[in-house]
């Protein structure tokens, strides 16, 4: 594992050095000046990465013109497909992490407020009762991460449940559920990627299966219950009998993050080869520059964010993978 390591290592510095060359002095991020998009993920990967500097500017960037009274805002921006509760979130795990509790504490108490008191999930944008399950780990995560553990236990065990108790895990993974009518099925000619993963089909959306599994590994170390281990084997199980373009998609990160998190917690060989094999694809398409893309056509701000976050992943494999 170590060629992989080295790898790691060096894609990340390059992406690093794309990303903050980039950021100006009162923090704006070029190209992305009045976009949060371009932002939401900086605090969280400059702080992991060591570079506090530039970690320090972007969040002054984003206390002065995208918060206010522990809600996060800015223009609306078409590249952003989920609820803001998945920004909100990114934005407070990072300021945590980077010590800005002024913005932290606050914004994570807002997020709180935010999960159904029932259910302890989060719910699907526009909806009072469908639970979506990747913004639930999404803002479960966000909470752990500001030391609210006692907010995340009801969400986490729902999250866990339901990955359990998947109607379909041999043809599909449905990451929409509520109360009243059990898992959501798309409709007819209803867009469901990312919240509906079909197992022998190219062309999926995979982020939500890797969320779960960080979560299950930040369970695991927060309770030392085996259970959580045991639903991330089932998700583990999924992602080696899904079609082949798991290895190879855009949204597959937070996979190779996810059972990264969870080889961490267990020394498990299966997370490890598979959080393997994704990181290197990812370094792989790199661009020259130190960038990542998602589309040959995209905007700054996308550029922005699908660095940012594929340094983030990189960083996470590459410990993980010098586990003793």
């Amino acid at each position: 594992m170590a060629h992989i390591v080295e790898r790691c290592e060096k894609a990340i510095s390059r992406g690093l050095e794309w990303l903050a060359g980039r950021v100006s002095a009162e923090g704006e991020l070029e190209g992305s000046e009045t976009v949060l998009f371009g932002y939401y993920k900086a605090l969280l990967t400059f702080t992991a990465a060591g570079r506090y500097l530039e970690a320090e500017r972007a969040a002054r960037k984003i206390k002065r013109d995208f918060y206010k009274d522990g809600q996060f805002g800015g223009e609306q921006y078409s590249a952003a497909t989920v609820g803001p509760i998945y920004r909100d979130s990114w934005l407070t795990w990072g300021a945590h992490i980077a010590g800005r509790y002024d913005m932290s504490v606050p914004a994570a108490r807002a997020i709180a407020r935010q999960l159904c008191g029932t259910t302890g999930g989060a719910l699907a944008e526009g909806s009072a009762r469908t639970i979506d399950i990747g913004l639930t780990c999404c803002a479960l995560t966000a909470l752990l991460a500001a030391g609210q553990s006692d907010a995340v236990l009801k969400g986490a065990e729902l999250v866990r449940q339901l990955v359990e108790d998947q109607p379909e895990p041999e043809k599909a993974l449905y990451f929409r559920w509520s109360p009243d009518n059990g898992f959501i099925r798309p409709g007819a000619g209803e867009d469901a990627r990312g919240w509906t993963v079909q197992r022998s089909e190219s062309g999926q959306v995979y982020w939500y299966i890797g969320y779960a599994l960080a979560l299950m590994a930040q369970m695991n170390l927060l309770t030392g219950e085996r259970k959580w281990i045991d639903a991330a084997e089932k998700l583990l199980v999924f992602v080696k009998t899904c079609h082949p373009q798991i290895f190879e998609s855009t949204s597959n990160g937070k996979i190779a993050w996810g059972c990264a998190e969870i080889f961490s917690v267990t020394g498990d060989a299966g997370f490890r080869d598979t959080a393997a094999r994704m990181a290197e694809w990812i370094c792989d398409v790199q661009a020259e520059d130190g960038r990542w893309f998602r589309s040959a056509d995209q905007m700054i701000p996308v550029a922005y964010d699908a660095t940012f976050e594929r340094v983030f992943y990189l960083s996470r494999v590459a410990r993980a993978l010098q586990r003793p």
